[in-house]
């Protein structure tokens, strides 16, 4: 295949880079040696230094092997040390006595690994707490890679957009396990509380092949807060202008000197009629959820292992005023929309672990899931149930010396489907055993290269062929380049991943049978440091470009009453270019602006066009402020969508017919907090600027005629929306 010369080119590339280097590494972490995530290691007197990543490591050169280097973290004492040789070092810092008065520098909230050779972003806790971050979805407010946009104007349904490209191409993780997908592919992210979050790894292109094969443009692993390491009470109170209401409460305990446990709670509940467009429909749905995970872990010499349960129970109902949860869709007077959805998942963990052989080890990763989903649109009823099974085996070692690492394994994916919707039922069963390795030449800090492949047998599809490539090379200690190209693959579930065009009159149309999506995705990033005086600015540029082999078209353009289903003809591509800066002023303020140019074509009905709802051009400005300790700290950020492309609708009835694009706006969001030793309360604001879209309901005054479409929708719906919340904790 004409592709796999890519893969030829970049090695042949990476043949002429020189491979030098030597490194100062090590970890920091607090008085019970649980490490500190995005603490600052810098060499002192300079800008030349790294942030501590999801483990508490770091590693960098040295200007000057004489110097000493300054560990800093919010909260905790500043230390100097004098390193006596290259380490790696264990570093321990203390807790602060001093007042919240005082003003600090701060470690930095969002970080790239500096040593890492895939493009991952980490967003920390720190970051998180700077929206209101109420689950997954509106955790990437203040992060200019990920785009999140409601998917119609009835269910209140979130999609995210990576690289130009829908959220469905994006592998979304939990711990490595992979969890927004299938039935939840559409309202999963709303499943996971920005309060149970420790960390999101935020990757661009093919992510690993030790994951699956299902990640095409990006992939997302949230970690969540640890039973071994969190605070032993957490409690969250929030409420909004719509009238939301959400109680968090995290409680973590050690049982023994090697067993802690964890027990993570979250409840949300919104009961008010909100028409702020006067259009008779509820601009955002009733809802209410309780929310669980309940987890153990052992921590011994040689194993390692965790168990954990999560249990979900979430109602939704929306469309027309009046309609509320229990009312019967089908013969109630109003439109109404429902979505009742239980979902149980035990999942764990199994290390082995060899001490006099640290670059050893064996894992084994597992999770089972049963997902049941009630649902009405208008008059149709949908049901979807599904059973998933997941493990992988993992072995990792070492070849001859550290320089060169291996990871290899089996895997097993089991997941079996049963839907139904209106008059058509749709069932299927998918066993996919595969396997993998992963080989990685890390000679020193200047460069690493990882190459994996994994083979997968889908029992309806045949053989996944999976091969990836990431690599980065140092020019210098302030210059990186990161180059990477993969290939992947998922089966589609179109029905879950058109629900904005359920809440429409539109018909689904399936012309032939719908093969699996396959895509290859290639590009880089190239990171940089400019030290202007004693301050520095970060650049990360990066471009990525994804071509399909498959794809499955949802078309919205042939008829504006179908959407029409078919195996791509022709081309699909998207170019994704993103240029983004950092700079913190001084001691109390931060920037970051970005700039987001996208090109995505699709193949529609014979046609190359440019595919819908999605911006060419974007940009983001953030704001930050923050005092020692976040005493106070303040957060705004600021957006520009430029025009958009809509369906077609020539063919309904003039008045209504929409615009085959939409103006350009901004969305400006805002926050400030008061810190306490003891937690801290927020009130913050989400689209500031009250930024609607006008009349998203098409036909609105009739729901039950042909040309009734809630599946149009560009903007927000909702308007200005005020919240307001605490947090309190208690530490072990």
């Amino acid at each position: 295949m004409k592709y796999n010369s890519y893969l030829l080119f970049f090695l042949l590339s990476l043949s002429t880079l020189r491979l030098m280097g030597q490194t100062i590494s090590g970890m920091v972490a607090d008085q019970n040696h649980e490490p500190l995530i995005g603490a600052t290691v810098l060499e002192e007197n300079t800008q030349n230094g790294i942030v501590t990543d999801v483990n508490g490591k770091f590693s960098f050169k040295l200007n000057d092997p004489k110097s000493n280097i300054v560990i800093s973290y919010t909260g905790y004492e500043t230390k100097i040390l004098k390193p006596e040789g290259s380490g790696p070092f264990h570093i321990m810092l203390s807790e602060s006595e001093e007042s919240l008065d005082e003003v600090v520098v701060t470690g930095s909230s969002t970080f790239m690994d500096k040593l890492e050779p895939k493009h991952v972003e980490i967003i920390t806790a720190g970051e998180l707490a700077k929206a209101a971050c109420c689950n997954l979805s509106e955790s990437f407010e203040t992060n200019a890679s990920v785009d999140v946009s409601y998917t119609d104007a009835i269910t209140g349904a979130k999609t995210i957009q990576m690289l130009g490209l829908d959220g469905r191409y994006v592998q979304t993780n939990r711990e490595n396990t992979p969890y927004v997908r299938g039935l939840i592919g559409r309202y999963g992210l709303g499943y996971v509380p920005g309060t149970w979050i420790q960390s999101i790894d935020v990757g661009k292109g093919a992510g690993t092949v030790v994951n699956g094969y299902e990640s095409m443009t990006g992939q997302l692993n949230v970690e969540l807060k640890k039973p071994e390491s969190s605070e032993k009470l957490y409690l969250n109170g929030y409420v909004n202008s719509f009238g939301r209401v959400e109680i968090n409460a995290n409680h973590a305990t050690d049982l023994s000197d090697k067993w802690s446990t964890g027990l993570l709670l979250h409840t949300n509940y919104l009961g008010t009629e909100i028409d702020g467009n006067d259009d008779g429909f509820m601009d955002l749905p009733k809802s209410r959820q309780i929310n669980f995970i309940n987890r153990y872990k052992y921590d011994g010499e040689r194993l390692k292992s965790q168990i954990g349960l999560q249990v979900i129970r979430d109602e939704k109902a929306g469309g027309q005023l009046g309609y509320d949860f229990g009312d019967d869709f089908q013969t109630t007077p109003e439109y109404g929309f429902m979505n009742q959805t239980t979902r149980a998942e035990v999942f764990g963990k199994v290390g082995v672990l060899f001490p006099s052989k640290p670059y050893q080890g064996l894992g084994f990763i597992y999770s089972g899931s049963y997902t049941d989903i009630e649902a009405g649109f208008g008059r149709d009823a949908y049901s979807g149930k599904e059973k998933t099974i997941y493990g992988t085996l993992i072995y990792q070692n070492i070849i001859g010396n550290s320089f060169h690492q291996y990871k290899t394994g089996v895997s097993l994916l089991y997941d079996d489907f049963d839907e139904a919707y209106a008059d058509s039922a749709f069932a299927r069963t998918e066993v996919v055993p595969g396997a993998y390795f992963e080989y990685s030449f890390l000679p020193g800090d200047d460069f690493s290269l990882i190459l994996g492949n994994r083979v997968d047998f889908h029992n309806l599809y045949g053989t996944f062929y999976t091969p990836r490539l990431h690599t980065r090379y140092a020019f210098n200690d302030n210059m990186a380049i990161r180059l990477a190209i993969g290939r992947g693959y998922r089966v589609g579930n179109p029905l879950v991943e058109n629900i904005n065009s359920l809440v429409s009159n539109r018909q689904f149309v399936v012309t032939e049978n719908l093969d699996p999506e396959i895509s290859w995705n290639m590009g880089g990033s190239l990171t940089s440091t400019i030290n202007i005086g004693n301050k520095k600015i970060d650049l990360i540029g990066d471009y990525f470009y994804t071509t399909f082999e498959n794809q499955l078209i949802y078309d919205m353009d042939q008829n504006s009453s179908q959407v029409t289903i078919y195996n791509l003809d022709g081309q699909s591509y998207a170019h994704s270019f993103q240029v983004e800066a950092k700079y913190q002023l001084n001691e109390l303020f931060g920037f970051k602006t970005a700039y987001k140019y996208y090109d995505v074509r699709t193949t529609i009905n014979g046609e190359l066009r440019k595919a819908p709802f999605i911006s060419r051009d974007r940009l983001f400005l953030n704001a930050s402020y923050a005092t020692k300790y976040d005493k106070w700290k303040a957060d705004a950020t600021l957006q520009w969508f430029g025009t958009k492309r809509l369906p077609n609708t020539s063919d309904k009835p003039t008045e209504f017919q929409v615009s085959n694009s939409t103006p350009d706006f901004f969305l400006l969001n805002a926050q400030v907090s008061r810190g306490f030793r003891w937690g801290n309360i927020y009130l913050g604001s989400e689209n500031l600027l009250n930024f609607k879209q006008e009349n998203p309901i098409v036909d609105a005054e009739n729901p039950f005629g042909n040309d009734f479409d809630a599946s149009l929708v560009w903007a927000p719906i909702a308007g200005r929306m005020i919240y307001a919340g605490i947090k309190y904790r208690i530490e072990r």
